[in-house]
């Protein structure tokens, strides 16, 4: 090799070896840059010009051509794997092979996934160093991850909020510990809860055009949706309206007879005082033209909601219903005790996600019997309570009336009151303190008060999703059964099988020796 073609090969390496310190030590490409890169290009083809005699003479020898086909074939190779990888992790479909398919998300989500129009970005937040932080990113992790397997639309990143904190004000994030949003097309939400039904139902929320409303009637002794600290209060199930996007507003038919237009359903909820004739023909004006009714009955009276309810085709029960508990004195009733129930409808869209037969709790609940008195209503028992369950007529009576048996505690109405009218829907349940705040968290009465709210309102795509729980397959084996595995399995297989190996060993090792 030339002085000249040294020199230059020299010039070229060190001016990309400055170019590529000032680019690692500014992070962004400057325009004096360009200068530097091209010394380092003019000096290496001034190189190859003053020598390109002995690269010719280089890649015309025999070894460097068979080394070029090798490089060619392990370049290739790098590609082809490179390209598989690549595909690989663009493309690929997961199974769950368990049981209860807790490793995958329910087909409603999938559903919801599937209609998203737009990318979904999803960004969690977190400080390192913060307690907890790293089992909250690992949780949300794998939810997350069971939403990208279904879809390419949804973009996760980590978001360290000390690197990023421009972006972290834009989001409102400052919990240190960890916390989730999600962004779709400009509309933001938090995830309270890093679970499949609050993901799903944040991703509704952001996706959804216009918000639904919801009116609780009023001025007749109703649960109270404002009062945070009463137990029998309804505001905890009117929050968890809000949060699903909801807009919850009150009614007071007494000053105005008409119910609003923009009225998607109406909670009646624990009346206690009599309702008036009129306000009786505004609500089976506003069922006629085909919207919905929660109806949820506290009392033995039913003042003023009789007539309707027998038009709906059903009829309150007075009598408190509860279950039957086993004692070492006999089978007892404690009228004091909630009551349970967990039978419940397989066909109506409200409960047939409650595979598992959860428990719903009642507080002094009464009963529902079904009059099927007209062929335009259709009725649905949604849930009933266990066949050793009786009535009593008071909450201090001891003596319980007829045979135990199953008792009808929320039903389900959807029809015309009319011929002439449009087809309404209506869940009725004997029961308000289901609800209430000292009960709505409890087992699954969140998810029915849920169901039937999203029913209701036509958005069955924020049916609340039951959690799943892993199911474990237990395996029986009596004393003789365990002694005949445990003879063939251990004696007979793994105690001889080091003696075996053993003399094969010696037999090939004597072939080897005497070949």
């Amino acid at each position: 090799m030339s002085q000249k073609g040294k020199l230059f090969f020299i010039i070229s390496i060190l001016s990309f070896l400055i170019l590529g310190g000032l680019f690692f030590a500014i992070r962004t490409w400057m325009p004096f840059m360009w200068i530097v890169l091209g010394t380092s290009v003019v000096a290496l083809i001034g190189g190859l010009f003053y020598d390109y005699k002995i690269l010719v003479d280089f890649f015309s020898m025999k070894t460097t051509k068979l080394g070029m086909n090798m490089g060619l074939i392990l370049l290739l190779t790098v590609i082809f794997l490179t390209v598989i990888n690549f595909l690989g992790a663009k493309h690929y479909m997961t199974f769950d092979f368990s049981y209860n398919k807790v490793n995958s998300i329910s087909e409603q989500s999938k559903q919801i996934i599937g209609s998203l129009e737009g990318d979904l970005i999803v960004k969690f937040f977190y400080k390192t160093g913060a307690e907890r932080v790293e089992e909250n990113k690992k949780l949300f992790r794998q939810l997350i991850k069971q939403y990208e397997d279904i879809s390419n639309k949804v973009k996760f990143e980590f978001v360290e909020i000390n690197e990023r904190p421009r972006l972290a004000l834009d989001y409102g994030a400052n919990k240190g510990s960890g916390e989730a949003f999600i962004d779709y097309r400009g509309s933001k939400n938090r995830i309270e809860n890093y679970s499949e039904q609050d993901f799903t139902n944040a991703i509704i929320k952001v996706t959804r055009k216009h918000k639904k409303t919801i009116y609780f009637l009023e001025g007749h002794g109703e649960r109270s949706i404002t009062d945070e600290k009463g137990e029998g209060s309804l505001f905890g199930f009117a929050q968890l309206l809000t949060k699903n996007s909801y807009e919850v507003k009150t009614i007071n038919l007494t000053s105005s007879l008409n119910i609003p237009a923009d009225a998607t359903a109406v909670v009646i909820a624990g009346p206690t005082q009599q309702l008036q004739v009129s306000e009786i023909i505004s609500l089976e004006d506003y069922l006629n033209s085909g919207r919905s009714l929660l109806l949820l009955l506290d009392e033995k009276e039913t003042y003023g909601l009789g007539p309707l309810l027998k038009k709906m085709g059903l009829e309150l029960n007075p009598n408190y219903v509860y279950n039957v508990f086993d004692s070492p004195m006999g089978a007892v009733v404690n009228a004091q005790a909630a009551t349970y129930a967990g039978d419940y409808s397989p066909n109506d869209e409200i409960t047939k996600v409650f595979t598992n037969n959860p428990l719903t709790i009642f507080r002094n609940p009464h009963s529902l019997e079904v009059l099927n008195t007209s062929t335009r209503i259709k009725t649905e028992v949604l849930v009933k309570t266990p066949k050793n369950s009786v009535e009593l007529k008071e909450l201090d009576s001891k003596d319980y009336i007829g045979e135990p048996h199953a008792f009808n505690i929320a039903v389900s109405s959807r029809g015309k009151l009319t011929a002439n009218s449009a087809e309404y829907s209506a869940v009725v349940v004997a029961d308000a303190d289901f609800v209430s705040n000292i009960l709505l968290y409890q087992n699954v009465n969140r998810d029915l008060a849920l169901n039937a709210i999203s029913s209701l309102t036509k958005e069955t795509d924020l049916i609340s999703i039951s959690a799943k729980e892993p199911l474990a397959t237990k395996m029986l084996v009596s004393p003789p059964e365990f002694s005949q595995f445990f003879n063939f399995s251990l004696i007979g297989l793994f105690i001889p099988l080091p003696f075996v190996l053993m003399i094969l060993s010696i037999v090939l090792w004597y072939r080897r020796r005497h070949a």
